[in-house]
């Protein structure tokens, strides 16, 4: 004779076998519903896909034609703009070749000639035999470390903007402080300063105080960054007096370099320390 506990387990196993049978026909039922959500779902995927490279392929085109109208333009809003002057690009920063040849190949669109100067910042002061040698130039007694730097600045930036025999920037060449490049000569009639990320660029260093001591000679001097620095330094050349330029490597900023040499004073640029976009250009 069947006790008690047997009907009890035969129930509570026939409502688990029903359970797991409801359970089981669901998962079949909700797979199907996936299933058919998840293609769906790939096919919606694909249609955005080639919507994308459809959009993407007008994009380029249209970029491709704004190239080729830019390249044709420039050349007619800067031609002749700097005919006969002696740009001098000066930086105390790492300049790239491809940076170089792009400030030498702007300006030259407009007519003019250009040298780049890359100028050690702590002016070889460091060495006792560097510092000795520039010393004979001042014979000056007792000059400190700083009136000394002072005195090279000063006759640096002589040099550079009037006539001379160049006998001290010669010397500064030799012993490696300056390095110069390019196809241009002196005197400058303008002077481009290349900044840099302030991360890895002090423009007290050197910049500023050839800055003042230009200044003196009443030439265009620019301060120049491309726009991918993102630790900006031109408002420290904005502060020495000289306008500016935060994208020098973009079209705008090629056009603005061009007229801020012809005298056009003003910060330009996309950056929060700019003014406007563009300078006035005009035909004159």
């Amino acid at each position: 004779m069947l006790d008690f506990r047997y009907h009890i387990t035969s129930l509570v196993a026939v409502f688990l076998a029903l359970a797991l049978g409801i359970l089981l026909g669901s998962v079949i039922v909700d797979k199907g519903i996936i299933a058919e959500q998840q293609g769906a779902l790939i096919d919606s995927v694909k249609s955005d896909v080639k919507q994308v490279q459809s959009e993407n392929k007008v994009l380029k085109k249209d970029l491709d034609e704004t190239k080729e109208l830019q390249d044709k333009l420039i050349p007619l809003v800067v031609q002749e703009r700097l005919s006969g002057k002696n740009v001098v690009f000066i930086s105390g920063a790492t300049v790239s070749d491809d940076l170089k040849s792009y400030l030498f190949e702007s300006v030259g669109k407009a007519g003019a000639q250009s040298l780049c100067i890359n100028i050690s910042g702590g002016l070889g002061l460091d060495d006792p035999e560097t510092k000795n040698r520039l010393s004979l130039f001042f014979p000056e007694e007792n000059l400190s470390e700083e009136d000394l730097k002072s005195k090279i600045i000063e006759r640096l930036a002589i040099e550079l903007a009037t006539p001379s025999d160049e006998v001290f920037l010669k010397e500064l060449i030799d012993m490696g402080i300056v390095k110069m490049q390019g196809n241009g000569t002196l005197p400058a009639n303008c002077f481009v300063f290349i900044g840099a990320d302030l991360s890895d660029f002090n423009p007290e260093a050197v910049d500023l105080a050839l800055i003042a001591q230009l200044n003196n000679f009443n030439l265009p001097i620019v301060g120049i960054e491309t726009e991918k620095v993102k630790n900006s330094c031109i408002p420290l050349y904005q502060e020495a007096g000289v306008s500016t330029i935060d994208n020098v490597d973009t079209v705008p900023g090629q056009i603005s370099l061009i007229y801020t040499l012809r005298g056009v004073a003003g910060n330009f640029g996309t950056k929060s320390s700019a003014e406007k976009l563009l300078p006035v250009v005009t035909s004159q």
